[in-house]
């Protein structure tokens, strides 16, 4: 990994996972422990300065270098604040959400009264339009993340007539596949979820302080997505591409743990081990009939089930 990437997501990952140790971190970048050491000395050179709390069991930012914007005309800052929105269709976790964060900074610059225009620009083009959540609801889950309380949800799926009261310790605050998610401890189901912030319907704050759990790794539970689900443990799954889909597949690296292999006949194996096996059916979906899953078995059996109801969709009779 170029060091310049690899500095770029060792702040991503003190920022958005706080509570991992020094060990994890090790093992999430693969570097070694001086390497480690010579990296927090290259960003304490560049502004950017955090140590290890052992009182708290976590790392603790220190300095994180303001560099004042400057000569950035008004169609400029708008077109990054529009550029921001973009982030909903092709986004990376924990940065995009310090983009948001960059777009209220850009907006708070500006004279009146094009401020509030602009105001009224990301509530309604970035918040509700482009990640399709409420401004007090992001406001309020921010406030707890940082505070560590525990809230009341008023949670309503896309199934559900009504909505359901739950009761979260919200961990971390991101975004992945065009929305904005929560994460922390669900009381009710007494396990981790995340929670997409659209559905939120209303959000109380409880006098309760919550510690976020030991063994809780938001950067390792989520390199084992393919997508949006997460999870400690993997399962292999592999499709098969056709050879006219196999360039397609190539030029992309679609997870970490990706493995092609080149048949005789020109078509692709692509295997991956990923916490939600049925992510990468839906994802393969995408390429027809030019893609094909092979395994796990269970997983085979269930596509060919959705390809059974797509004929009856289309009327194809057999």
């Amino acid at each position: 990994m170029k060091k310049s990437h690899r500095l770029i997501r060792i702040v991503s990952d003190i920022k958005s996972s706080p509570y991992l140790t020094v060990e994890q971190l090790l093992v999430s970048h693969g570097i070694s422990r001086a390497q480690f050491y010579k990296d927090k000395s290259a960003l304490r050179e560049l502004g950017f300065e955090f140590f290890w709390d052992r009182h708290r069991r976590r790392f603790s930012i220190t300095r994180d270098a303001y560099f004042p914007i400057e000569n950035l005309s008004l169609s400029e800052r708008l077109s990054l604040l529009m550029a921001v929105r973009q982030l909903s269709a092709a986004g990376d976790y924990a940065l995009s959400f310090e983009a948001l964060n960059a777009a209220r900074k850009l907006i708070a610059d500006l004279p009146e009264p094009m401020r509030e225009t602009a105001v009224s620009l990301f509530d309604d083009l970035v918040l509700r339009e482009g990640f399709g959540c409420r401004k007090e609801i992001l406001e309020k889950l921010n406030t707890a993340v940082s505070e560590n309380r525990r809230v009341v949800l008023s949670y309503r799926k896309p199934s559900a007539k009504q909505p359901k009261r739950e009761e979260l310790d919200p961990y971390h605050l991101f975004f992945q596949d065009r929305s904005l998610y929560v994460e922390g401890y669900a009381c009710r189901q007494k396990d981790i979820r995340m929670f997409r912030l659209n559905r939120i319907q209303d959000i109380a704050f409880t006098p309760i302080k919550f510690t976020i759990q030991e063994d809780y790794s938001f950067g390792q539970r989520y390199r084992n997505a393919f997508s949006v689900f997460a999870g400690k443990t993997t399962e292999k799954v592999v499709v098969l591409f056709a050879a006219r889909i196999r360039t397609y597949i190539e030029e992309t690296l679609w997870h970490h743990s990706q493995i092609t292999t080149r048949n005789d006949d020109g078509s692709l194996r692509f295997e991956v081990h990923v916490a939600e096996p049925r992510e990468v059916m839906w994802w393969a979906f995408r390429w027809g009939a030019g893609a094909e899953i092979m395994e796990p078995d269970w997983l085979r059996e269930e596509a060919k089930g959705e390809v059974g109801k797509m004929n009856v969709v289309y009327g194809i009779m057999w």
